[in-house]
Formats: C-alpha cells, sequence, structure tokens
C-alpha cells in the first residue's frame, strides 16, 4: 500500500478527480534563454573561498519523542483457515454487501481440541449458521461471530462452517462510490471483516475464491484468476480463483463499469488495466511500464512473477495511492490517470512499481504481525527504487534513494522510533505513516546492498523470498538470509539499524600534510544517545579529488570514531564523505568555499553535486557560493541539481536587500532564467522561487512580467498554476484580473484553481477572499 504523501507526486494533486478532462492545445516548448554571462569558474583562491568554518553547533538533531500507543502483540492463532468461498452481491439503496461464505478449517498441529472458534465479522447480521446441513449455535457482537461447533476439533482434523450474512450501511471494509457508481474493498489492516466474514490478521494464509454478482453491462473482479462468468436472471455471476495461500487482508472485490485493457504478457502471465471508458489512453500511459518492471523484479530477485495474472484497477475517492491485492491492484484513480502535459511531476510509474513490488513483498512474503511491516512496505518502495535506476538510470535512482533519507531524518525529527515497532492507538495503519517504514526501510536495504555488492545482496535476497515464498516473515527472517548467504554476523546491524531508533550523526574533519602529501579524514558521532540509540557501525567510502587525479578509501567507524588516510600525489580540490551518499546519517563536515564549488562542477555522482549545493545554500554572504549556485541552475545535467540549485537562489533572493546590488540583481536574472529551463519540474521551482522575490520591499517589474507570461503560456498547467500563486502573492490585488481570468479553466486536479486559492488564502485580502470564496469546495 501506498500513502498520498509519496514524494515525486504533483504537490497540488488532491484526490478530487476521476478521468482527466481534455488538455488545452500547449503552446510552444519554452525557447533557449540567452548565456547567463559569468566569470569563468577557475580555483578560488582567495582567503575567504579557502577558509574552513567550524563546526556547527550540537547536537546537529533532536529526536522527537515516540509516536503515541501501547503495544498490540501477534494475534495467537486458534485455528488453521485453509480455504474459503464465498457468493456476494453489493445492494446499492442499503449500501450493504449481502453473500455467503463457506469456511474451511483444521486444528493447529500439536493443539488441543477446540469447541468454538471465533470469526472476524464487523457489524453484521446473520441468518444461516450450519456445518454440512447441520445448523450451529453462535454468539455475535459487532466485531466476531463465535461459532460453537458440533463436536471438538482436534489437531489436524478439518471441518467448514458456512454463513450467511448481511452487513448495511457500509462504512469500512466496502466503499459505495456513486459518481462513477463503483463499489470497492479495502482490507487493509483488519478491514476485510466488514464486507467478509473471515480470519482477519496476516499471520495465515489461506487459497479463497469469489463468485461475485453483478449488474449486466458492469464487470467484477478479484483475485486469482477467472474461472468463469455466467448470466443468472439479471445479473452476471463472475467467479474468481486465488489457488495459492495469501493473507486475508489482500482479499478484493471492484464492482463498475470498466474497460479492460490486456498488454502483452509477460511470459504467459496476463496483465490487465481496468480503467473507466472515458479514459483509456490516460490508462495506458499510467500503467505503460507494468510488463518492464514485472521483468526487472523477476530477474533481480530471480523469483519469477509467482501468481497467475496481474491486474491493475483504477478506483474513485481512495484514501491511499494504491493497494497490492494479491494479483488485482487497486489504484487511486487521481494518481494513474493523469494527461500528457501533467508529466513529469505526475508520472505514475513509482506508484506502479511500488505496487507491483508487493506481488513479491507483501504478498508472496507477507509480515506475520503489524510490527514488522517495513518488510512489506520497505521493501515495496526498495524496489520501486530499484526500477528507477533500472529504468531512468543511475542519477534518478540516487536522487530516489537522497529523498528516502530526508523523509526518514525528518520521521525521527518528529517521532523517532525504531522501525520494528507495535505501539499504535487505535488502529495498526497508524505504524504505517509515522514516515519511517517506508524510505528507512527502503534505506536499509540500500545499506545492504552497498555493504555486499549487488551480486551477494541479490542472492541474499533471493534465498530470503525463495525460503519463505507464500509464508509468513519477521525482521529475523531476512536477518538469517543475509547470515546463511554471506556467512557474516549481521545481528549487530540489526540491532542498530532495525531493533535500534535513529540514526549517526558525525563531525567529519579533514587535514592534509603538504610535506607529506597525505591526507587524513576523522570522524566522530555526536548523536544524542539513549536506550533506543547508540553507536553505529559504518564504513564511509571516502573520494579525495586531485589535479593528479582520484584517490579513494575507507574510514571504519566504529564505538563512534573513526579515522583512515591515503597518500595524494596533490592537494585535494574535493573531499567527499560517503560517496554516493549510501549511508543514512546527518554529515557537519566543513569545508571550504573553493572546495565546495569544484565538487559541484566536477563531481561525477549527482548526490555530491547535490550536497554541494546544501552546503554553499548556507553561505548567504559569500559571493563565489553565490555564482556557483547560479551556474550550477543554469549548467548541470541533471534536473534534480538545477531544480535544488534554483531553490537555494530562491531562498537567497528573499533576504537580499539594496545594499548587495549585485547579487540582487544576479540573483534575479538566475531565476528568470530558470523559467525557460527545459524541465518542468525546474521551471515550477523557479515560479515558487520568484514568488519570493524582493528588492527593498517590493518585488521588481521583470519578476512580475515574467511570472504572468508563464501564467498563460508554460506548456505545463502545473507550472501555469505555480507562476499564478507566486504573481498573487506579490501583486496582491493587482494580480486579481488575471486571476480570475486563469481559474475559470477547468483542468485536471485542479493545478491551476488550487494553488491560486492557497495564494489568495495567504493574502487575504478583502477582494481575494471573495474570490476564494467563489471557488473554494468545503474540501478546500
Amino acid at each position: 500500500m501506498k500513502g498520498l504523501f509519496v514524494p515525486g507526486t504533483v504537490a497540488c494533486a488532491i484526490v478530487i478527480a476521476c478521468a482527466p478532462t481534455p488538455a488545452p492545445t500547449p503552446p510552444p516548448v519554452p525557447q533557449p534563454s540567452p548565456p547567463l554571462v559569468l566569470p569563468p569558474f577557475e580555483m578560488d583562491t582567495s582567503r575567504n573561498a579557502n577558509r574552513v568554518p567550524p563546526f556547527q553547533e550540537t547536537p546537529l538533531i533532536v529526536w522527537g519523542p515516540p509516536p503515541a500507543g501501547v503495544s498490540h502483540p501477534e494475534r495467537k492463532r486458534t485455528y488453521d483457515l485453509q480455504n474459503q468461498s464465498t457468493t456476494i452481491r453489493f445492494d446499492w439503496p442499503r449500501q450493504a454487501v449481502v453473500g455467503t461464505t463457506t469456511i474451511r478449517i483444521a486444528g493447529l498441529p500439536g493443539a488441543a481440541p477446540i469447541s468454538r472458534i471465533s470469526i472476524d465479522a464487523g457489524d453484521m447480521t446473520f441468518t444461516r449458521v450450519v456445518s454440512g446441513t447441520k445448523p450451529l449455535k453462535y454468539d455475535a457482537d459487532d466485531h466476531a461471530i463465535v461459532v460453537h461447533l458440533g463436536s471438538p476439533l482436534r489437531a489436524g482434523e478439518k471441518t467448514s462452517i458456512t454463513i450467511d450474512y448481511d452487513g448495511a450501511n457500509r462504512t469500512k471494509g466496502a466503499y459505495f462510490r456513486p459518481a462513477r457508481h463503483i463499489v470497492w474493498t479495502q482490507g487493509e489492516t483488519e478491514d476485510t471483516h466488514f464486507w467478509v466474514p473471515t480470519y482477519d490478521f496476516p499471520n495465515d494464509k489461506t487459497t479463497w475464491e469469489f463468485y461475485i454478482w453483478t449488474a449486466k453491462g458492469e464487470r467484477a473482479l478479484s483475485n486469482g484468476r477467472l474461472a468463469g462468468s455466467r448470466a443468472v436472471g439479471d445479473s452476471i455471476e463472475w467467479h474468481w480463483v486465488l489457488d495459492k495461500p495469501a493473507s486475508t487482508y489482500l482479499m478484493t472485490a471492484v464492482v463498475g463499469n470498466y474497460t479492460v485493457l490486456q498488454d502483452e504478457p509477460w511470459r504467459k502471465v496476463a496483465v490487465g488495466y481496468w480503467t473507466y471508458p472515458d479514459s483509456i489512453q490516460a490508462a495506458w500511459r499510467g500503467f505503460a511500464k507494468t510488463p518492464e518492471a514485472i521483468d526487472v523484479f523477476s530477474r533481480k530477485t530471480g523469483v519469477p512473477y509467482p501468481w497467475a495474472k496481474y491486474d491493475q484497477i483504477v478506483i474513485p475517492e481512495f484514501q491511499y495511492g494504491g493497494m497490492e491485492n494479491v494479483t488485482a491492484t487497486s489504484q487511486n484513480d487521481a494518481e494513474i490517470l493523469h494527461p500528457a502535459w501533467a508529466e513529469p511531476q505526475a508520472n505514475s510509474e513509482g506508484l506502479m512499481a511500488h505496487e507491483l513490488a508487493h506481488q513479491w513483498y507483501g504478498d508472496l512474503l507477507t509480515t506475520r504481525r503489524w510490527a514488522d511491516v517495513w518488510l512489506n512496505e520497505g521493501f515495496a518502495t526498495f524496489m520501486e527504487q530499484i526500477f528507477t535506476e533500472e529504468a531512468k538510470g543511475v542519477d534518478e535512482g540516487a536522487f530516489d534513494r537522497l529523498g528516502a533519507q530526508e523523509q526518514t531524518i525528518d520521521a525521527d525529527r518528529r517521532a523517532r522510533r525504531p522501525i520494528v515497532w507495535d505501539k499504535w492507538v487505535t488502529d495498526p495503519i497508524e505504524v504505517f505513516f509515522s514516515g519511517h517504514i517506508y524510505p528507512k526501510g527502503a534505506t536499509i536495504l540500500q545499506m545492504l546492498r552497498h555493504q555486499l555488492g549487488d551480486a551477494l545482496f541479490w542472492k541474499a535476497m533471493n534465498r530470503y523470498t525463495k525460503a519463505n515464498a507464500y509464508g509468513n516473515v519477521v525482521s529475523d527472517d531476512l536477518r538469517k538470509a543475509f547470515e546463511q548467504t554471506t556467512g557474516k554476523d549481521f545481528k549487530p546491524f540489526f540491532d542498530q539499524w532495525v531493533y535500534g531508533a535513529g540514526f549517526p550523526t558525525f563531525q567529519v574533519s579533514a587535514s592534509y600534510d603538504r610535506a607529506a602529501q597525505r591526507l587524513v579524514v576523522s570522524a566522530k558521532e555526536v548523536q544524542p544517545r539513549d536506550s533506543l540509540t547508540g553507536y553505529f557501525d559504518v564504513d564511509a567510502d571516502v573520494e579525495a579529488r586531485t589535479d593528479s587525479g582520484i584517490v579513494r578509501f575507507v574510514v571504519p567507524v566504529r564505538n563512534g570514531t573513526g579515522e583512515a588516510g591515503a597518500d595524494l600525489k596533490a592537494p585535494p580540490r574535493s573531499i567527499r564523505w560517503d560517496k554516493g551518499n549510501w549511508i543514512l546519517d546527518i554529515t557537519d563536515f566543513p569545508r571550504s568555499t573553493a572546495m565546495m564549488r569544484y565538487q559541484l562542477v566536477n563531481d561525477d555522482d549527482v548526490l555530491g553535486r547535490v550536497e554541494a549545493v546544501d552546503v554553499l545554500a548556507q553561505r548567504p554572504a559569500d559571493q563565489a557560493a553565490l555564482d556557483a549556485l547560479i551556474r550550477a541552475s543554469r549548467n548541470d545535467k541533471f534536473w534534480g541539481v538545477r531544480s535544488r540549485a534554483v531553490g537555494a537562489i530562491g531562498a537567497w533572493g528573499s533576504v537580499v536587500t539594496r545594499a548587495s546590488i549585485r547579487p540582487t540583481r544576479s540573483v534575479r536574472d538566475a531565476l528568470v532564467l530558470a523559467t525557460r529551463d527545459p524541465d518542468a519540474r525546474v521551471r515550477q521551482e523557479a515560479a515558487l522561487a520568484l514568488g519570493q522575490f524582493v528588492i527593498a520591499g517590493k518585488p521588481p517589474l521583470e519578476v512580475f512580467f515574467r511570472l504572468r507570461e508563464m501564467a498563460r503560456s508554460d506548456p505545463s498547467l502545473i507550472v501555469r498554476g505555480a507562476a499564478l500563486a507566486s504573481d498573487i502573492r506579490l501583486e496582491k490585488n493587482a494580480a486579481l484580473p488575471l486571476a480570475k481570468q486563469l481559474m475559470t479553466q477547468e483542468v485536471w486536479n485542479n493545478v491551476i484553481r488550487t494553488p491560486a486559492l492557497n495564494a489568495l488564502k495567504e493574502i487575504d485580502t478583502p477582494e481575494a477572499r471573495q474570490l476564494v470564496e467563489q471557488y473554494a469546495s468545503p474540501a478546500q
């Protein structure tokens, strides 16, 4: 499952759209800007440029308090659910699920005989409970039905129970969406029992089949293969069979008027996309790379796609980004169905890859308890990163990794906790969205990958996947698989990164002895330590770039300190700590502006150039730092570095004054030039940055003119929305005529109107409030 906070989605996207509206005819692509005239880059030998600043004040991070909640142990099973067969129909007038389910169970090996069983069932009425033809006594409340068996069920013995049930006025489990006349179900975490009585906890697996009744003209999707369909009076019965075991929270049923698009099969595995009849092209766009992703994941894991088919279906008004129902993923229509002009911001490949990865990690292997759900979500996020790297290149993959690290750091600032965590207040879904299990889980796997190298890492992943296929797992199963594969002891790693909380923060220093031509790099951990967070053992890759070549070595950090050195034939021009940014950490490594400028231009690692941008951005009084950022915003080959540099320059522009006229003009010129970048993400960042730009208390006319031009004519309507919002923030009421004109447009996801409304609320003039009242819906 993936939440709607996913990085990379459109910043202003909200769950309001179904099929995208036709895009207006786009204007011409932005023309190349004139060159930005700056002095040529050369080594800065001035005293200021070569000054090494002091360490920052510690602590470098303050841990947030742990999330609220009490411990919830794993549910103890009293029987084995072996198969379930259910016939259901959805009653629209009563918003009810009406069904009959037959549950086949067995006594657990070695267990004492049981005379009654509890079956999860949420707020239902029951008209018949039998075993064969024999009626059974039962007790029921809003959470479960307790069935009294005709005779005690002993270990290994089997029996079956059939229950006729009715669940009206559904607010959980089954969702009736009248705008599209679609019903969809959602089980994770423990909501399946609100639409079908079952064992509703992940630590058991079963096979199942559904007979779903629909009106003629409608289709029903469920798990497994379609065994058949037949007319029954005025209805159609759709028979779906899952013949390999899975956990019941992965059960699904979706009913509505759908068009089914069949892609090329992957090794005889059918690949289908269920979409609305008016959204066919958008569905092809959103799902297009599914077969490629299946191939990547099968090849990397060494485990071919493990199910009979793979369908994805768009559903309206979904509370998450997607849900990995086994063989039949539900996807939020607003996340998948987007017009071509909305890319790259609205690209849905990440969501597609994430939910597909769950077919291995989440469905084939399933967490045994919610405390270890990072084994589902962290793995899917990691595989999503792997697909990005494979499909878009190493730079995009690295940028994804960095995003996950930054999310994890922010999560620990808010609420530090180990990634294995069994505490929540009302619902285990709280464990999912504290900001840890997705990004930190992926980052842990990336650290293991870097530590072992790709060949050995994927060999260990293959062992873990095959050994636990169609079963349940906890974190220690992963540790054992890696130990068995490598012969190494991974207990310290798991104690620090999986069962412990937090991450290391380093003070790093470098000294170069010109006479001995030797560089020494030292590191000290300075993170606040307690019972949850201790020291972390890491091996940090160091890279020194010189005029005589590149030298690399490793600094092993143990018990909080580490030091190593290397001989250099020439003084270092730049020094990287943790080349590639594989370690989850915060590092304070003071280096001169000259070094960071050199790194920004010459580092072959995109994350090294991002680091240089971030460091130089902290030096607002340094003209050389500003010049380097301006060059990067213009010249770096990777959009993410250009965008980051634009954001840094924009922050600079919000604090400059008339007392520093050259930085002010160069900042303005750089931001205006960035609005013509070929990548819409950079143009969007530039538009937002211009919204903060002032000189001596007011924005220059050039900024007004460019923002208005962008708002009217940028090829991306997302950029137009950002530009209009910035113009409103700067011009206030003077921008309202343009706002009134552009806000009348009905476009996908309200990407013009929503940011404009947010800006109008911020300026909060009487005229702006009037416009807000005209357009704002209750949700806004």
